[in-house]
């Protein structure tokens, strides 16, 4: 889940930009999941109003946004290692 760099980034090997560009994209991330952790608090508190027949009875969706936050900081996870890679490189 982690996007891909700016080709301009990548073709100049500008590990600079890179880990720069990654540590962003890890906050990105973990934001993301922030916000799906409250939308799950909303469906704690209702239930019944959360899906609004918008989601088939057979998904959880406490269970699907467990899933999603999951998701999200395993990306955030792997885009720090990216910008901890591309910071090394500058030594």
């Amino acid at each position: 889940m982690v996007a891909s760099p700016p080709e301009g980034l990548i073709a100049q090997n500008d590990h600079a930009a890179l880990t720069a560009w990654y540590d962003k994209e890890a906050g990105h991330l973990r934001q993301h999941a922030k916000d799906i952790v409250v939308m799950e608090g909303e469906y704690r508190k209702n239930p019944d109003s959360s899906a609004r027949g918008l989601v088939p009875p057979k998904i959880d969706r406490l269970q699907h946004c467990e899933a999603l936050v999951g998701m999200y900081m395993k990306a955030a996870e792997e885009a720090d290692l990216l910008a901890k890679g591309h910071c090394d490189m500058l030594k």
